[in-house]
């Protein structure tokens, strides 16, 4: 509980009505909600850092997970053969939004190579999401598998949207950035193009 919750002014003003009840309790909120969403943006932070310190380096987990239209989609079968672009996003993920286009380029800079897998993370339905896509973005040129259950990003300890991941060819988390901001694509790309040999 708040520290604030426990205060109690030693002289008050009655106005024979509950005039200072409602402005107290507004002031506890003015000053309570922001101190909580600083805390939850601290720990957020501190998750993130911690993630992708522990899991560069390490081997990326595999996992089988329902695509957006129809089939599985399962990471063993590109691991070890093409580098791997994981991308965790939500419709309702502005900065995912805007930062899709830029990774379907650089996936189409390199079909050959790289294999982009985006991982919607919505928890309803998959209908939603197709309506998404094909208005949004219709020729996009990776697959999409859903997330309902959170299931691959604990595997990769994801907890914050949009989260990119790269794999290399030795199966090993080389990448993991959290957030976007215009120009990450550039630093994505030029991992990319290291990892890949050009």
């Amino acid at each position: 509980m708040s520290i604030f919750y426990g205060f109690r002014p030693r002289h008050s003003v009655y106005y024979g009505d509950d005039t200072f009840y409602f402005w107290r309790r507004s002031v506890r909120r003015v000053i309570v909600m922001p101190l909580v969403l600083a805390f939850f943006l601290l720990v957020n932070i501190s998750v993130c850092v911690a993630a992708e310190s522990e899991k560069v380096g390490t081997l990326a987990p595999t996992f089988t997970e329902q695509l957006l239209y129809e089939g599985e989609l399962n990471l063993s079968d590109y691991l070890g053969k093409k580098v791997i672009m994981l991308d965790y996003w939500s419709i309702y993920c502005v900065s995912c939004v805007q930062e899709m286009p830029h990774l379907a380029a650089i996936q189409k800079k390199f079909p050959d190579d790289l294999v982009t897998i985006g991982v919607d993370l919505d928890s309803f339905g998959a209908k939603r999401v197709q309506d998404f896509v094909k208005k949004q973005f219709p020729d996009l040129p990776y697959q999409i598998i859903l997330d309902k259950k959170r299931k691959v990003a604990g595997l990769y300890s994801v907890s914050v949207l949009p989260t990119t991941i790269i794999i290399g060819k030795d199966k090993k988390i080389l990448f993991y950035h959290v957030g976007y901001k215009p120009g990450d694509e550039k630093t994505i790309e030029d991992v990319i193009k290291k990892a890949i040999g050009k």
